[in-house]
């Protein structure tokens, strides 16, 4: 899953809709969709702060340890990484 599939299940989750976690971060109304329209990768600061608002957090953690409802950003998902 890419980053902003990771936001968009994490709002679902949380209930919290992409507008209020876009205003909580002091951006636009349209922040995440226009980041995730244009291929865009959020900073890992940013995407730290958009999970807080989820009640998520955001963490590295062995593969081995991942638990079933852990979000997985995997970097083959990325365009810059290809």
């Amino acid at each position: 899953m890419d980053a902003y599939s990771a936001v968009r299940a994490m709002s679902k989750d949380s209930g919290i809709t992409l507008y209020a976690i876009s205003k909580a971060l002091g951006k636009s109304a349209n922040y995440i969709n226009n980041g995730a329209s244009r291929g865009s990768v959020p900073r890992c600061d940013t995407m730290a702060r958009m999970a807080d608002v989820c009640g998520y957090k955001l963490a590295l953690v062995p593969a081995d340890e991942l638990t079933k409802r852990a979000l997985v950003i995997d970097s083959s998902d990325d365009k810059e990484a290809r």
